[in-house]
């Protein structure tokens, strides 16, 4: 069974911190570690915070939770910008892509809609759904 969360919001850094409550509510309720809060948390406004991945006034979360995976998809965003940022890395320098490889399993640039949008994924042991509410 999956359940998915959709948030749209004004990109503007007032509103950053109402996605992270989103992520970090949904976090508590499956029960996911500290660790994974702060990581999902942490990758997400790596994309929010650099004003030239995001390309509307809104900008929409969408939260995709599995059996063992949770999926969070960001946009639109400046795809051709964000896979130079993704591959670009040296010696003096951690990219985005290190950054968000040591946050998240998958990071991915897909298109949607005529826009692109990045797709972030987490491996998480969720809890049943029996558990989740309370009957376990």
């Amino acid at each position: 069974m999956t359940h998915a969360i959709k948030l749209e919001i004004p990109h503007e850094r007032a509103y950053h911190g109402v996605a992270r409550l989103v992520v970090g509510g949904l976090a508590a309720r499956l029960d996911l570690s500290y660790e994974n809060l702060e990581d999902l948390q942490l990758a997400l406004a790596s994309i929010l915070e650099n004003d030239a991945y995001v390309l509307e006034p809104e900008v929409t979360v969408e939260l995709d939770v599995g059996e063992d995976l949770l999926a969070m998809l960001v946009g639109p965003v400046n795809g051709d910008l964000l896979r130079t940022d993704l591959k670009e890395e040296g010696e003096d320098r951690i990219g985005l892509g290190r950054l968000l490889g040591t946050l998240v399993d998958e990071v991915s640039v897909e298109s949607r809609d005529g826009n692109e949008w990045v797709r972030l994924e987490k491996r998480v042991r969720l809890l049943r759904s029996e558990e989740a509410h309370g009957r376990g």
